[in-house]
């Protein structure tokens, strides 16, 4: 009886466990299932490019399963959150251009299909992997006839868009081409690869130049200056490099980031903006370089002018910033021709106007001052006590000619007054005996 009771005993907890461990389970599927939703969900903004001159940009999309149907949409600058769906992917949008006239769109995703789009008729053709692999470059060429693409096994490929084929295509080694970027006068084709090298290629042949050794590491990305004698490259060193677009050029570090430098824009004026993957960017001027952070992640980058970039994020959508950049603006110096001062010469005299009151307020304090000496006059004459006392009083009352008249007849008065009593001692004392006189002299 009790080895059944501990038989059943037994059996009750490896159910409980069994129970606890199947729920445990259902949980994680449960978060696992979460977590690849939410993965799903987020869409990334993978590259961005203006429509022609019409003032609308199209941006490529994908999200965390790369395998996964996406959109190409399209933009206005001025309100970066209204986006409008133009034609869909059969995988992750990797990158988006447009003719010079915004007339035809191309874009390439993660499983090498290239899709072409009349903006006109709205009509979007599928090439299916006529780029053989993934694809994580590609152009409109300046001629507006081809596109160039780089795909993951080092194959750089133009495309004739009136043909729709395959031009031309050449294997230079068996590393991953990263970034391209044309020439300003189209005739060079720059290459970034996975060794951390810049290939030089002439356009439309593909025949390579040279080579330019970056790094050690990965060269995500690659554009010529506006002059088209400057290369610049962003690597997985965290470097942002810039070079002569010449074979064997050396390279110089123009600014340092924190994570991998992935995306370079540069606007119609020359201004430089680089991205890291983690979401800093980097504005490289002379003698140094401005940065800013992202909320998120930065997968593309676009200037729309020289005032604002539009940048593509992981998380966040699109974002814009504007700056004014006013350290390189140095046409500001002439309106220091400001001998419109005639604005700032009126206020100067206005300080004038206010120090006369204070000018005629100080002889004001000091006029008792000066006449202190005044009441010490009497003291040394000792006139009357009256007299002496009465001055002050008199010069309280503004010093009125009657006034000064009724003095100085008093004074007068007295001295008369004064005068007479002298007089009458002197015939007193004449009158008295010279004894009398003595005496009243030794008293």
């Amino acid at each position: 009886m009790t080895r059944q009771n501990s038989i059943a005993r037994y059996l009750c907890v490896l159910c409980c466990l069994l129970l606890v461990s199947t729920t445990q389970f259902a949980n994680s599927v449960c978060a696992d299932d979460s977590a690849t939703n939410a993965q799903a969900e987020s869409v990334w903004v993978t590259a961005i490019s203006p429509i022609g001159s019409s003032g609308q940009f199209a941006a490529g999309t994908a999200n965390g399963l790369l395998l996964r149907e996406s959109t190409v949409m399209s933009f206005s600058a001025t309100d970066t959150t209204a986006m409008s769906p133009l034609y869909s992917h059969p995988a992750a949008v990797w990158c988006v251009d447009s003719t010079s006239d915004g007339k035809t769109l191309a874009s390439v995703d993660y499983r090498g299909n290239l899709v072409t789009y009349d903006v006109q008729s709205k009509k979007a053709s599928t090439h299916e992997k006529v780029m053989e692999r993934w694809c994580q470059t590609m152009l409109v060429a300046p001629d507006d006839k081809h596109v160039g693409a780089g795909n993951a096994a080092g194959k750089p490929m133009i495309w004739d868009l009136s043909a729709n084929k395959i031009a031309k295509s050449v294997d230079l080694d068996e590393h991953a081409i990263t970034g391209l970027a044309f020439s300003p006068d189209g005739k060079q084709l720059a290459a970034s690869d996975g060794a951390g090298h810049v290939h030089l290629i002439k356009f439309p042949s593909l025949e390579e130049v040279g080579v330019i050794e970056v790094s050690e590491e990965t060269v995500w990305c690659v554009a010529y200056n506006n002059e088209g004698d400057k290369l610049f490259a962003g690597s997985s060193d965290r470097n942002l490099y810039q070079m002569d677009a010449k074979p064997a050029a050396k390279p110089s570090s123009v600014a340092k980031g924190k994570d991998w430098i992935t995306r370079i824009a540069i606007s119609e004026t020359g201004q430089i903006a680089a991205s890291e993957v983690g979401g800093r960017l980097h504005f490289p001027s002379l003698g140094g370089a401005d940065s800013m952070e992202s909320k998120s992640g930065v997968w593309a980058l676009c200037w729309n002018g020289a005032e604002q970039l539009i940048a593509g994020t992981r998380k966040d959508g699109l974002v814009t910033a504007g700056r004014s950049w006013k350290w390189t603006e140095a046409k500001k110096p002439e309106p220091e021709a400001k001998e419109e001062p005639a604005a700032e010469a009126e206020p100067a005299t206005e300080p004038e106007k206010e120090m006369k009151p204070a000018e005629k307020s100080e002889p004001a304090k000091e006029k008792p001052a000066a006449k202190k000496p005044a009441k010490e006059k009497p003291a040394k004459e000792k006139p009357a006590k009256e007299n002496a006392d009465k001055k002050p009083a008199e010069k309280k009352t503004g010093d009125k000619p009657k006034k000064k008249e009724a003095a100085a007849k008093k004074k007068a008065a007295a001295k008369k007054k004064a005068a007479g009593k002298e007089k009458e001692a002197v015939k007193d004392t004449a009158k008295k005996p010279a004894q009398d006189v003595a005496k009243e002299a030794d008293k």
